[in-house]
């Protein structure tokens, strides 16, 4: 059972030394990571980092340098594991995904791989990761697609929600009342997880999805796209959009387009880069579910401590959070086992941890088994409902089972 309690960490405090340590520029040939405990009984683990550190989507790779440099201090002081960080830029590109992680795994000779954060990526290199025996640590992606539970033992392990999970919240939310639903999805491993989850949901319940439209990265305009689902009668909308900046092309146009549907739902991923690009009226009916409370506790605490330790915003709230919780969950088994060289064992002790922390007050309970490796459930009950208010500040609106005939 997954349950959420009270648990007391000490404050962390990084200094500059710690931030060039673990810069993202990867390690030297000096490298002190040989995974087991030196004379202060610190632990050095080489972490192989795999994301777009260049290019549009470069935001999916600061969430992660952003954790590994405001958190250093703090896993290393709570388990006694330091990160050697080796880094690899694959610019969104799948080809280049494989390049990285070949290179890390093979190359580089990593203990764990944190990333890459994108479901499309993730998804062509997912065999490569589990033939290897690496414990992958996926903060970011959500594709369900990604874990292949037909693997024992597997080697991957979410702690971001997935997909289908998703799905099983908003299905009720869209489809309540009966409403006529529409997806607009971007057309990329992300988005197309989303259309696949939805459809199954709808199918498995007896709903229609009644207009699919897809949506480019870096798309000018979604003015024809909105216009089929204003024509078609969509009351209820859901955007499985990537990028911010694609899905206030999309919310321009339903304003541009006099559309005006009863429900307007996306993901956790408008907290990117849509605010800067789209106008207070574009985003006031848009909700958005998670099970992350962004607003109090544990996962405000990680959030407010990057912004005060690397004078940053969280690049990615939702995934910064994300990142916290893997990491402290491979730290913890990392310390268990006493041996980062022993993957097996820190895998075995992955699937077993007992108590996963999230800052100072919040904890997750026993959230693994061999068939489960996702660190949340779709319970609605546990997730929140979030609107926006005209500066675009997350507003709670109640957990998703509260909303379910809309909050």
């Amino acid at each position: 059972m997954k349950l959420q309690n009270l648990w007391s960490a000490k404050g962390i405090a990084i200094g500059a030394a710690a931030l060039l340590a673990l810069s993202g520029c990867g390690s030297d040939g000096g490298s002190e990571a040989t995974g087991t405990a030196d004379a202060d009984g610190v632990i050095t683990v080489k972490l192989g980092v795999v994301g777009p550190m260049t290019g549009p989507a470069s935001l999916y790779y600061e969430y992660m340098d952003q954790d590994l440099l405001a958190f250093a201090d703090d896993f290393e002081e709570q388990y006694g594991v330091r990160f050697d960080v080796v880094a690899e830029d694959d610019q969104a590109s799948p080809e280049e995904t494989a390049r990285a992680v070949s290179k890390l795994i093979n190359e580089e000779g990593v203990q764990a791989i944190l990333g890459p954060p994108l479901s499309g990526n993730s998804l062509q290199v997912a065999d490569t990761v589990q033939r290897s025996q690496v414990p992958w640590l996926l903060a970011g992606p959500n594709a369900d697609e990604i874990i292949n539970y037909d693997v024992q033992p597997n080697w991957a392990f979410q702690t971001n929600f997935t997909n289908q999970q998703i799905m099983s919240i908003l299905g009720e939310r869209l489809w309540a009342n009966d409403a006529k639903v529409g997806i607009v999805y971007s057309a990329d491993g992300f988005g197309q997880s989303n259309l696949d989850q939805l459809t199954a949901w709808a199918d498995a319940n007896g709903k229609e999805l009644s207009v699919e439209e897809t949506i480019q990265p870096g798309a000018a305009d979604a003015n024809a796209t909105i216009k089929r689902m204003k024509d078609a009668g969509v009351e209820s909308v859901f955007m499985g959009i990537t990028q911010g900046s694609d899905t206030a092309t999309v919310t321009r146009a339903i304003e541009q387009g006099g559309f005006d549907p009863d429900t307007i739902m996306t993901t956790g991923t408008i907290l990117t880069n849509y605010k800067d690009v789209a106008e207070p009226s574009q985003w006031e009916k848009i909700q958005i579910v998670d099970p992350r409370n962004f607003l109090e506790g544990g996962d405000k605490w990680v959030l407010d401590q990057v912004q005060e330790e690397t004078g940053e915003a969280p690049a990615i709230p939702t995934n910064n959070i994300s990142t916290y919780a893997m990491l402290d969950i491979y730290a913890q088994a990392v310390q268990a086992v006493g041996d980062a060289n022993d993957k097996e064992a820190v895998r075995q002790a992955m699937e077993d941890i007992e108590t996963v922390h999230i800052g100072p007050d919040l904890t997750i309970e026993s959230p693994f088994s061999s068939d489960d490796h996702k660190l949340y459930t779709d319970d609605p009950t546990t997730w929140f409902t979030y609107g926006f208010d005209e500066d675009f500040e997350l507003v709670n609106l109640g957990t998703a089972a509260d909303c379910v005939d809309g909050c």
